[in-house]
């Protein structure tokens, strides 16, 4: 049994957004690229790390064979790999990745924290080829009680806090999360957007009064050009990046958070 670590939230505990560029239907060298990334960040301080939507395997996936290639159940070796980090280090990881689940295939991020997974999140709103494979997720989004306060998780373009229309719990003032429910928000993305800082993080920040954690991916798949974009968007609107943020691989870090 994993013993117990002793959790000191102090001023000195950052947070961090790795951006990286995955190589498709390499999923076992995507993660040991993601675990270099993550070893590096908690080394340094993180308390917690963002890796990018999908950053297992292949963004652009053409159908549910290809999706199948690279999927795992939420329990599955990359959960596992990244565990002795996230003890080691008493830190909280977030890395996207093609997920089976009852014999369907999701786009989802698992968070694991020092006694190991600790949330699961599905994507919702389905994006271009994600409607070639996964399945829009009915289920409800977590909170993670982390050092630095209340943990959501957005995926992609549920970072626009809006149900589907098909959604089935969809009413007028359902939000995956409500202002004041959540201190800090990991968005695991694939951002090939052209303005930067996207108005949709400032929005998200903004409306939470929450500070926002975005990581990205760089780098070209099957003619689709992602533009990394990997930032911290402070509740008090300042934005933190590391000064490449559309081209280069980078860890993105920031202190304290406001």
């Amino acid at each position: 049994m994993i013993p117990s670590p002793t959790f000191i939230p102090t001023a000195s505990a950052v947070v961090a957004a790795v951006q990286f560029a995955p190589r498709p239907d390499e999923p076992d060298a995507n993660c040991s690229w993601a675990l270099g990334y993550v070893h590096q960040a908690a080394r340094n301080g993180a308390a917690i790390i963002v890796l990018p939507e999908l950053c297992t395997g292949g963004c652009v996936l053409h159908d549910k064979r290809e999706a199948l290639f690279v999927a795992q159940p939420k329990e599955g070796t990359y959960s596992a790999a990244f565990q002795a980090t996230a003890t080691a280090y008493g830190c909280y990881i977030v890395f996207g990745y093609v997920e089976f689940f009852n014999n369907k295939l999701y786009n989802s991020a698992c968070v694991v924290g020092p006694m190991g997974i600790v949330a699961n999140v599905q994507k919702h709103n389905l994006w271009a080829s994600d409607h070639l494979w996964a399945q829009a997720s009915e289920q409800l989004h977590p909170v993670v009680i982390t050092p630095l306060g209340r943990m959501g998780v957005l995926i992609g373009g549920d970072v626009k806090n809006e149900d589907r229309d098909s959604y089935s719990f969809k009413n007028d003032d359902h939000r995956f999360y409500k202002k004041g429910s959540v201190d800090v928000v990991a968005h695991p993305t694939a951002w090939m957007g052209q303005r930067f800082p996207d108005d949709d993080w400032i929005s998200l920040a903004e409306s939470l009064d929450a500070n926002v954690i975005v990581s990205g991916r760089v780098g070209s798949e099957r003619g689709n050009k992602f533009r990394g974009g990997s930032c911290i968007v402070m509740r008090d609107g300042n934005v933190v990046t590391a000064g490449t943020s559309l081209v280069d691989e980078t860890i993105v870090t920031c202190g304290a958070l406001p």
